[in-house]
Parts: C-alpha cells; structure tokens; sequence
C-alpha cells in the first residue's frame, strides 16, 4: 500500500512555521514573522514625492501637469485639459462624424500663436490625395491664419502620409502638423506619437468616429461635433487624468471652409491646389 510522503513545515527565521490545514497530522504551529522582514507598503498609503515628480506619473484623481503646453484659446476647454492646453509635443487624436468639418475652428486660437511665437516656422496640412477636399485660401485667412504659412501635402497613400509626418516631426522648420487620414495603422500611430513627442510638435491627427473604439496611443483623444446655438460640443475620451463625463461647449466656433476638387479632363491633368502666396486682398467676414 503506497503511502504519501510527510514534508515539513517550512521553517521562518527565528525558528517558526507556516500553520497546516485542520485535518494535518503535524502539530499546528503560529505563523510567526521574524524581526528582520520588511513590512510592505500600505494600500492606501500615499506615493513618494519622488514618483509624482516624475514624467508621465499623476494620481488618478488630478490630471496629469506637462512640462510644456499650449493654451487652446478656449478657458474652458483648457480647464479639462493635462497643463491647461494642448501639449507642447505628442499625439492629439480629433474624431468627427465629418473629419475636417471643425477641427479647423478648434485649432485656429492655437495655430495663430504658435505662428507668432515661432515666425520662421510653418503649419502643415496633410491630406490624401483622392480626398475630394481642398483648403479655401480665403476661409483660411478668416480663422486668423496665414495662409503663406500653410504647406499642404497630399500623398497617394496612408503609408506615405505617415512617412511624411515622421519626416516633418524630424524637421526644426515646422510648428504644427494637422492630419486628415482615415485608415492610419496602430503602428504608425505609436511610431509618430513618440517622434511627435521627442521634437517637441504637437501633431493633430484627425479620425472616423467610427475609430473611437479602437486602442490609440493618443494621450489626448477629443470627439467633436456641433452643439447649441452654433457652439463645438467636445468629449474628452481620453485624457492623462480622471474621466470626465460632461461634454464642453465652445461658443462662436467658426468652421474652416473646405471647396471640392474640380475634376480636370483625362487630357488636362489635375493641379493640385497649395496655399503658398500671401492672400492678395484681405478678406471680409
């Protein structure tokens, strides 16, 4: 008849076990914790100084304060936001039922001082090719913006907007980076929010609603769209800090005014438009 083989307790430092079940046949013994262990933390008990000083480390319940950000030109929107405005380097994700139809309003306050704070830089727009849409040189100027200082790309494909992203975000020349895209991949994604980051760019990437459920390397992800009496209703989804669950109402958000490609004949091949010459005239409202 087999027999199962007896362990012993194993023994603590000073001489103490472990307590055995009930139904043991080994005596019971107290579980005894010797002099020279270090007892662990508390639960609840408050984080060193040193970890809340450190980069990307806040506490739940506060928002997170970067080094370096911008001021959106909305007080309340940037009373949500981690360091009262946009960051100064990384990834901002902008989902719209209609990408293009108000991230313009949203980013012009923004656009028009980073251009005065850094006059020999310039703003770039980035948008496929195929797309439909061009920039109205007009509409743009009614934002604030200068519309010399607008580079407008258009790659062929998704893959080469995300090439020429990461090359801008390596060039000390561009202040700003706005792109329309509707199938970037979660790999160039993660590639440009840490390019973005390292220069020291904020790059705003625009986004299918459609997107919202799907993970982003993004630390600020913002779903626009159009709330009363003509104000740009934004939700913060995602945000270096708690959640917050009531939208934001911006008043007066004008929208940046977009005019479809004309379609050339087969025989005349299809200019694309740049806006890279000062406005002749300004423009009335």
């Amino acid at each position: 008849m087999l027999r199962s083989p007896s362990f012993p307790s194993p023994a603590l430092a000073d001489g103490g076990a472990l307590p055995l079940s009930a139904g043991a046949q080994a005596p019971h013994r107290r579980l005894r914790v010797g002099a020279g262990l270090a007892h662990p933390q508390s639960v609840g008990s408050a984080p060193p100084a040193q970890a809340l000083n450190l980069p990307g480390v806040w506490r739940a319940d506060a928002c997170a304060r970067p080094t370096d950000s911008w001021s959106t030109g909305y007080a309340a929107l940037d009373t949500h936001l981690p360091g009262g405005g946009w960051p100064a380097g990384g990834l901002v994700e902008l989902l719209c039922a209609q990408p293009g139809l108000y991230e313009g309003a949203l980013l012009a306050p923004h656009w028009s001082r980073i251009s005065q704070a850094q006059p020999a830089a310039r703003l770039a727009w980035v948008m496929l090719g195929r797309s439909p849409w061009r920039l109205h040189a007009p509409g743009v100027a009614h934002l604030g913006l200068q519309p010399q200082r607008l580079l407008c790309l258009r790659p062929a494909t998704e893959a080469d907007a995300a090439w020429a992203v990461e090359q801008m975000l390596h060039n000390s020349g561009i202040c700003g980076i706005w792109w329309l895209t509707r199938h970037a991949q979660a790999q160039h994604l993660r590639r440009l929010q840490w390019a973005a980051q390292a220069a020291g760019i904020p790059l705003f990437v625009s986004r299918p609603l459609a997107c919202r459920q799907d993970p982003s390397p993004a630390p600020l992800r913002l779903h626009l769209q159009a709330g009363p009496d003509q104000a740009l209703r934004v939700h913060l989804l995602k945000r270096q800090g708690p959640r917050l669950d009531h939208p934001v109402d911006l008043p007066r958000a004008a929208p940046l005014h977009l005019l479809p490609v004309p379609t050339a004949p087969a025989s005349q091949p299809l200019q694309h438009h740049v806006v890279d010459r000062p406005v002749p005239a300004p423009v009335a409202a």
